[in-house]
């Protein structure tokens, strides 16, 4: 029963993204692409989407309003959705994330910002578009150690983002994120079907997330520090109630 679930779920998310895409790529053609048009979409679908996923988010701390840098820990593709569902903001993501069904589009023409890591040009390009989104107002979600993991605190984080934050005077706004199972995590070879299906075979997918308040400061490993710092300390704690289960 499980995995018919999952299989149901994943076809259910399937049709529900394929709904939204569609719906704004038909105004393209009369209003133009539109960042705002493509946030709120995601946020309308994210909201409508998670209950029958059976997922699960327990939210703690303050929304960050006003526009920064979301520095958050990374766990799984689901991650970036648990923060859009209440923040408005663009992730960035790996180039490769494009190739996936369904996400890679859907992520696409709602304004995500992908970057190829091994690629100068493609970072540096990356870094303009965050730091003119920033100024907009826009809230940007960086995963700062570069790929998931199932370390129980983070890996070692890069740089770049927080050297811009420094020279800009961008806020950054700690975020940490953990599932309640460690088999929830996207990571090693996992491929997307096959885990989406695991994990979504279960009724409940539990997911917690924790916003810090704003760092500010002219020095980049200073605001490295102090945001990672943070984000060990909460992850920590948000594990406290479900490892005494």
């Amino acid at each position: 029963m499980g995995k018919l679930k999952a299989i149901g779920r994943l076809l259910f998310f399937a049709f529900g993204a394929i709904f939204y895409i569609t719906r704004y790529l038909i105004l393209v053609p009369f209003l133009g692409p539109n960042v705002d048009r493509g946030i709120r979409l995601r946020k309308e679908f994210t909201n409508i989407f998670f209950p029958p996923l059976g997922i699960q988010l327990e939210v703690f701390g303050d929304m960050p309003e006003g526009g920064g840098l979301l520095v958050c820990n990374h766990r799984s593709y689901l991650d970036p959705f648990l923060l859009l569902k209440d923040v408005d903001a663009m992730p960035v993501g790996k180039v490769e994330v494009l190739t996936w069904p369904i996400i890679g589009t859907a992520a696409k023409v709602s304004g995500a910002i992908f970057v190829d890591r091994r690629n100068p040009e493609s970072r540096q390009k990356a870094r303009e578009d965050i730091t003119k989104a920033v100024k907009d107002g826009y809230f940007i979600i960086n995963y700062a150690e570069g790929t998931t993991h199932s370390e129980a605190q983070t890996i070692n984080f890069k740089p770049g983002m927080f050297r811009d934050a420094a020279q800009e005077g961008f806020p950054i706004i700690p975020v940490a994120l953990d599932y309640q199972y460690n088999s929830d995590y996207f990571v090693g070879d996992d491929t997307f079907v096959p885990h989406f299906l695991s994990c979504f075979a279960k009724p409940k997918t539990k997911v917690r997330v924790f916003y810090g308040e704003a760092i500010r400061g002219d020095d980049a490993d200073s605001l490295c520090e102090a945001t990672r710092a943070t984000i060990d300390q909460q992850l920590t704690i948000i594990r406290q109630d479900w490892h005494k289960g």
